[in-house]
């Protein structure tokens, strides 16, 4: 993937920064888009950047059309077009069905799917002239199992897996291929605490809880050439909890 510009949404924190940094061991440029913690999103590209790597961050609200646009321009000026996305932003918020606003719900929806759409209709130009490119779009393992207390993170994450799979069949004949990436319990601020349980963890077959590392190789994977003849697959990352 050398040379490639890669933009990462929510790509200074947890998983989204470690897969900005696994792309860019792997050659890639990288913008690192977010709308929190610019700060930490600046030192992050400053330390990633080596040599003929350059990394940027870009201040980025994926609810917003023209806050990508800009965001896109940034990374245009500084890196060049982009040929591979990773839609990592996400909001995860617990309630209990009953009592779900419905504001929370359009978040959850806004920012998780409607985001991974506004990004990827944004890159899509400078895909096609290349003749081609990659986006990963991480959903979550409760798009299988389910989950309480999260009826409105479960539909947005499962929205983005029936979001991958169009896209994938659409953009194919483009060279354009489309994954996704579905973690399971994995070592971040959003991680509940009852998944760090010891009796949590044993039920895992590989013994262990993720890290974001775990889940930056997969994706890494899936936008590289490796990967060539993958589209509209959802890559479990999980220890074998769900083996679907």
């Amino acid at each position: 993937m050398e040379g490639r510009v890669a933009v990462v949404t929510g790509g200074n924190t947890g998983i989204g920064a470690a897969i900005a940094q696994r792309l860019a061991s792997e050659g890639c440029h990288v913008a690192i888009a977010a709308v929190e913690d610019l700060d930490g999103a600046r030192a992050l590209a400053d330390r990633l950047t080596d040599g003929p790597v350059g990394c940027v961050a870009a201040e980025c609200d994926v609810t917003d059309a023209a806050s990508i646009a800009r965001a896109l321009d940034v990374v245009v000026e500084q890196l060049g077009p982009p040929t591979v996305l990773v839609n990592n932003a996400g909001l995860l918020t617990r309630a209990p069905f009953a009592e779900i606003e419905a504001a929370t719900w359009d978040a959850a929806i806004d920012v998780s799917l409607s985001g991974s759409f506004r990004c990827a209709q944004a890159v899509l130009p400078s895909m096609r002239e290349a003749g081609g490119g990659a986006i990963v779009n991480v959903a979550s393992e409760l798009v299988w199992l389910g989950g309480r207390n999260l009826a409105h993170y479960v539909a947005a994450k499962s929205g983005v897996v029936g979001l991958t799979r169009a896209l994938a069949s659409e953009l194919g004949p483009a060279g354009i291929r489309v994954n996704a990436a579905a973690p399971g319990p994995t070592h971040t601020r959003m991680l509940a605490p009852s998944a760090r349980e010891p009796a949590f963890v044993r039920t895992i077959p590989l013994g262990r809880l993720g890290t974001p590392g775990d889940v930056a190789g997969a994706v890494a994977f899936l936008c590289s050439d490796d990967a060539a003849w993958i589209t509209g697959q959802v890559l479990g990352i999980n220890g074998g909890l769900v083996m679907a």
